[in-house]
């Protein structure tokens, strides 16, 4: 069976269409580095109060908001920066799925191949990323890009910890191969207008009876 592209991130953009993407992230770009300065600004008013003040505990506490504002300021500002990372892709195949994220706060990317037949379950953890089990991999496989753009071949890590820079990409999977990843999606009962029945799961998951209305 050949291999069938089903979406891939990020997509491939008119002219004019990367011209109107290109216009948005700068207007982006400039309102996040904004944001920084402004959390920056603040914190050194703060951090300037806090020389003025007698009291030890109202001075250490200056001191500490002031440090947090910029800290938040400048995480958010990193978070974002990453997100807009150009070596990031996404490719979902009808057999594998083709990956990259950044390897923590390294400047370093790991590049997956993962092939379904390999994967014995898949599901979520509480920071939405995506868990993968597998079972025997020999086909799948993974190399790290250094910052120089060399690769080099690393052992998969049990299990495998995917971060999706494109919220749909991860949708897209779920939707589209979550029988062959051994994902738990949840098969909801279809309820008409004239179905006045409700079995025992119907009410657990439509609390409010009629999709809510």
């Amino acid at each position: 069976m050949e291999e069938k592209l089903l979406y891939q991130y990020p997509p491939v953009l008119t002219r004019s269409q990367k011209q109107a993407q290109a216009l948005n992230e700068l207007s982006r770009h400039r309102k996040m580095r904004s944001q920084m300065y402004r959390n920056f600004i603040l914190a050194g008013v703060i951090l300037g109060l806090s020389f003025l003040v007698r009291a030890a505990i109202v001075k250490v506490l200056l001191i500490v908001i002031g440090l947090l504002n910029g800290a938040v300021g400048a995480v958010i500002y990193g978070v974002y920066a990453a997100s807009q990372d150009k070596r990031l892709y996404t490719r979902i195949y009808s057999d594998h799925l083709e990956h990259c994220q950044r390897s923590g706060l390294k400047k370093q990317w790991l590049h997956y191949r993962l092939f379904y037949s390999e994967v014995k379950r898949s599901f979520q953890d509480n920071r939405g990323a995506m868990i993968f089990e597998l079972e025997k991999p020999e086909l799948s496989s993974c190399e790290r890009e250094e910052k120089s753009g060399e690769r080099v071949p690393v052992a998969l890590e049990d299990p495998i910890r995917l971060r999706f820079a494109d919220t749909s990409a991860k949708l897209a999977l779920i939707e589209k191969v979550h029988e062959q990843i051994g994902y738990p999606r949840k098969k909801y009962n279809v309820i008409t207008d004239d179905d006045d029945y409700y079995s025992p799961e119907d009410l657990q998951w439509d609390r409010l009876h009629k999709h809510g209305l």
